[in-house]
């Protein structure tokens, strides 16, 4: 067995090497190793923390810009509601004053009509005797004018 291990080269060296590679192994991974793997692991799970926290939050916000959108969509439906109510009064109103105007127009016309009547016998009247004046005027002057000839 030495005349292979003197063919592979290994000897005594060898083996110091295994042993110091070996304690300076144990050495480095409780100093070194495993606190950088801890600070690995600890930033792994702040990551996935962080992450779940950020879903969170999302759904959170989701949740919440939805509840908005369903009270956008409640108030738009109570304003399109209420700006209907309040045309419709709007158009009950307008009915009656229109109503009310065409009422008092009938009256306004109808006296107007009455007064006009009214004017019209007046003056028919009046002419009626202004006839008979004017005929007994030009009677008078014919009846003057055929005497003095």
């Amino acid at each position: 067995m030495s005349a292979i291990l003197e063919q592979l080269e290994l000897n005594k060296t060898f083996f110091a090497q295994l042993v110091t590679f070996t304690i300076l192994f144990f050495v480095l991974s409780r100093v070194y190793f495993r606190p950088f793997m801890k600070l690995i692991a600890v930033r792994h799970a702040r990551t996935v923390q962080d992450k779940e926290a950020a879903e969170k939050l999302r759904a959170q916000a989701e949740s919440k810009l939805a509840d908005y959108k369903n009270q956008l969509s409640s108030a738009r439906a109570a304003a399109r509601k209420e700006y209907e109510a309040v045309l419709d009064e709007a158009k009950k109103q307008e009915s009656t004053i229109l109503a009310a105007a065409r009422e008092e127009a009938k009256k306004i016309t109808q006296a107007t009509a009455e007064q006009i009547a009214q004017q019209r016998v007046v003056a028919s009247r009046h002419l009626d005797g202004e006839v008979e004046r004017l005929a007994q005027v030009v009677s008078d002057r014919l009846l003057s004018r055929k005497g003095s000839e």
